[in-house]
């Protein structure tokens, strides 16, 4: 046993001796690591000594290489980036089939001649594709291999298509990352501008009437400033309650009573609005996670929208259950809203709400009244 340990570590350690990676701009640390760890074991496995990965730049044709695996320290090619349909190697990144290279047959301008001077006399190369098309070629050699069988082929082939499959799915989440990322921004910076900026904006013109009315009239010059100070502390108050929607939470190791106490704690010493709980619930912690999170992230919504734009004076959560459901109501005496006319910013929040409740088969209904406050009622399957 401590022999064939020993082996491993061995066998581990010189492969990781001879693989070189490199992002150049175009991969994530995950794929990667997923390319170091996982490929040098089937090029070992099929009997090839020297590899090489291209992979295609998003929203670009550039091809960068990524991966040089063997024993051999030159590169396979005298560049490190080709253009996607150009060259040789980018019109084999277009292709279906793969493709070899016979070096002492062919003429290839964009190889290393000291390939060939050290003795590898074919290259074996398999596109790298996925759904959006081609992404990359995957280069395989070995001095004693001048010819592959069917089999090994196939494997090659799933390999590549395996890379690609990786490579495609990682942009994916990276791109749905960077699309909410954009989306909150702009959220936040048209509620800045259409809130607290017009408020420090209102601020400075009712110091600039107090400056010119104090000569004239010292009453009407302290009245500005008095509505200046009150505007100061409505942009505060703005301000706290972004910093109460924007700021990450997790219920972590705590339980669904836990975490929306914390919320609750947080709402009080932004807002300085009252809050009562009340809670009945026999068994909170046979809650399934999944259910509890989405309790939870429901609750923050719906103060957070409180803190935003209700002005409430007082705010009531309850969180309890019946045979069939766990329920969560969230009610506020602000001063609501007209559903049919709702604005984007805030219909963003609440159909998050909703999509939350619905993933795990639960509900939510909403009642707002101009002038009366809001009530969100949500709901999940009762597992208990």
């Amino acid at each position: 046993m401590q022999a064939n340990k020993q082996d491993f570590e061995e066998r581990e350690h010189l492969r990781k001796a001879r693989i070189r990676v490199g992002s150049n701009g175009v991969t994530t640390s995950f794929i990667l690591d997923y390319l170091e760890r996982t490929l040098p074991v089937y090029f070992d496995y099929l009997g090839f000594s020297d590899a090489e990965i291209y992979l295609k730049k998003e929203k670009s044709p550039i091809l960068m290489r990524v991966l040089h695996y063997g024993e051999s320290k030159e590169f396979f090619w005298k560049e490190e980036q080709y253009e996607l349909g150009k060259n040789t190697l980018g019109k084999i990144a277009q292709m279906v089939e793969p493709s070899v290279l016979h070096l002492t047959q062919e003429s290839f301008p964009e190889l290393n001649k000291k390939v060939i001077q050290n003795g590898f006399g074919e290259i074996f190369c398999f596109p790298i594709r996925a759904e959006s098309g081609a992404l990359g070629v995957l280069c395989l050699a070995d001095k004693k291999i001048n010819k592959i069988d069917e089999k090994v082929e196939d494997v090659l082939m799933e390999t590549a298509t395996m890379v690609g499959a990786v490579v495609f799915h990682e942009r994916q989440s990276l791109e749905s990352k960077r699309s909410i990322v954009m989306e909150e921004r702009e959220r936040i910076g048209m509620d800045l501008h259409d809130g607290i900026i017009q408020s420090l904006y209102g601020v400075g013109l009712s110091l600039q009437n107090a400056m010119l009315q104090m000569d004239t009239s010292e009453l009407v010059g302290k009245q500005h400033i008095d509505d200046a100070l009150d505007s100061i502390n409505d942009s505060i108050r703005d301000i706290r309650a972004y910093i109460l929607d924007l700021r990450p939470r997790q219920l972590r190791n705590q339980d669904l009573y836990m975490g929306i106490e914390s919320l609750i704690r947080e709402f009080r010493a932004n807002t300085l609005v009252d809050v009562e709980l009340e809670k009945d619930i026999k068994h909170i912690e046979r809650i399934p996670d999944e259910s509890s999170d989405i309790l939870f992230h429901v609750c923050q919504e719906a103060l957070a929208n409180i803190a935003k734009h209700a002005k409430a004076t007082k705010v009531n959560v309850r969180l309890w259950e019946t045979s069939q459901r766990v329920m969560l109501k969230v009610n506020d005496d602000g001063v609501g809203f007209d559903l049919a006319k709702i604005n984007q910013r805030l219909g963003h929040g609440l159909s998050n709400m909703n999509t939350r409740v619905e993933t795990v088969g639960g509900g939510i209904e909403i009642i707002s009244i101009r002038h009366q406050g809001t009530t969100v009622l949500a709901w999940v399957p009762n597992t208990l």
